[in-house]
């Protein structure tokens, strides 16, 4: 299973130097570390060594794990995958596809809301994102407003905003 800690690490429970380096640097968070152990006790029930995981983000009630593989491995049969990740994390999990076409990423953060599109916006000599999401959809979004606003830049590497059209 791809991680973004050492298989070594994950198993003994410790940061060796080089990812405690990771981890002061902010290229890996302590949830990530707490996410591949947990993937990786799930791995001996369930067969997902395959699987791929990238980033964990907290989003308040919800914890955000991006895959660059299969996001179903992560899912699991029935479920099964992510129900135990979110029993051992103790909030609730959404998987989203980690890769170079943010809008897919957005639209699995964001489902069962509508994407309408993303946008690149120039105003004033500044260059920011603008995320359009169907008005109509405003309360299918699973995520608090401002959590998503939060979130959105870390995602898409730039300034971003939301827009309800």
């Amino acid at each position: 299973m791809k991680t973004p800690v050492c298989a070594q690490d994950v198993k003994n429970g410790q940061l060796c130097p080089s990812c405690s380096q990771k981890l002061q640097t902010g290229k890996i968070s302590q949830l990530d570390f707490e996410v591949a152990q947990i993937l990786y006790k799930i791995n001996e029930k369930h067969n997902i060594s395959n699987a791929s995981f990238t980033k964990a983000l907290d989003l308040g009630r919800v914890v955000l794990i991006l895959t660059e593989g299969e996001v179903g491995l992560l899912i699991g049969k029935d479920g099964k995958v992510v129900g135990e990740l979110s029993a051992a994390l103790g909030k609730k999990v959404r998987i989203a596809q980690a890769q170079s076409d943010k809008k897919k990423t957005v639209a699995d953060l964001i489902a069962p809301a509508r994407l309408l599109g993303i946008n690149k916006v120039f105003c004033q000599g500044k260059e920011y994102t603008k995320v359009r999401i169907a008005k109509k959809d405003f309360a299918k979004v699973p995520i608090d407003l401002q959590t998503l606003e939060r979130v959105l830049p870390q995602l898409l590497e730039e300034e971003a905003k939301i827009v309800f059209e």
